[in-house]
């Protein structure tokens, strides 16, 4: 399997993973490891956040789009579709 991004570039370079989100195959230049908090909500008490983190693997659309969910908090009003 080839690297998405190199492809769209005209660059064959192998894939070392697959994109967690869209499921892109990436290059060790093109893949991003990331963190999260792992959560359970419960119905009628405070969510549990666990202390150990999971990895995720990304592409950069992917990051810089799931990183607006903790830099820009959506509002009631917001409704973009």
């Amino acid at each position: 399997m080839e690297c998405y991004q190199c492809l769209q570039n005209g660059i064959n370079r192998d894939a070392v993973g697959l994109c967690h989100h869209c499921s892109a195959a990436l290059c060790s230049d093109h893949i991003f490891a990331v963190e999260e908090p792992l959560m359970v909500k419960h119905l009628m008490a405070p969510a549990t956040i666990f202390p150990k983190k999971a990895r995720l693997l990304l592409c950069s659309t992917c990051k810089v789009a799931l990183e607006q969910i903790l830099t820009e908090p959506a509002t009631a009003g917001d409704v973009s579709r």
